[in-house]
């Protein structure tokens, strides 16, 4: 099925972001380490993610360059709206449920429980943006950090960081990863089909 410039352009922006967003956090809990064995893994994910995020910046380009403009509709502006509502939540629900765990002093739930509460904001995001792949990607960020809680211990470290806090990300980071691969493949088939 085609789909509208704005959907197409708004999904290789959400690409771009997500492979970003994913490989900065994870990576900076993976520099954390401090083995040699994390810094191998470092450049690697490093130069997997330029190319990545090479591939994902010049299908935004391409869809900005050659898909027609619309005009900015009614229903457009409510979709905007409601995504910028549905990311207020997600933020107050991180500032509210990381404000409980340091009240609580759960220290080691702070990353998984973000991890969630951004899983949780997919859902939503899925029906809005009509991109079924994002309820799995927030199942993946629920299922992968509550896992995490439950097997690792709060006091297990991985070199110098925080066993919980980096196994819940890089589960997650992967999850987008393959989630931001369906992406690239979906946008790659709009504008293959585009005049």
């Amino acid at each position: 099925m085609k789909q509208p410039r704005s959907y197409v352009l708004g999904l290789s922006i959400g690409t771009f972001w997500l492979i970003a967003a994913s490989t900065g956090f994870s990576t900076s809990l993976l520099a954390r380490v401090g083995t040699s064995n994390s810094r191998r893994a470092l450049i690697a994910i490093g130069i997997a993610a330029v190319a990545y995020l090479a591939v994902s910046l010049r299908q935004i380009i391409v869809a900005a360059r050659t898909l027609p403009k619309e005009p900015r509709t009614e229903e457009r502006r409510a979709l905007s709206r409601r995504f910028v509502w549905i990311v207020i939540l997600e933020v107050v629900g991180i500032v509210v449920i990381n404000t409980a765990c340091l009240y609580l002093g759960l220290l080691t739930w702070f990353v998984p429980v973000d991890l969630i509460i951004v899983g949780l904001h997919f859902v939503p995001l899925a029906k809005l943006f009509g991109v079924p792949r994002y309820t799995a990607l927030g199942v993946a960020f629920c299922a992968i950090p509550i896992l995490t809680l439950i097997v690792v211990p709060a006091d297990a470290l991985i070199g110098s960081a925080v066993a919980r806090y980096l196994i819940s990300s890089l589960g997650c980071a992967a999850a987008t990863w393959l989630t931001a691969a369906g992406n690239v493949l979906e946008i790659r088939q709009h504008l293959s089909a585009a005049p």
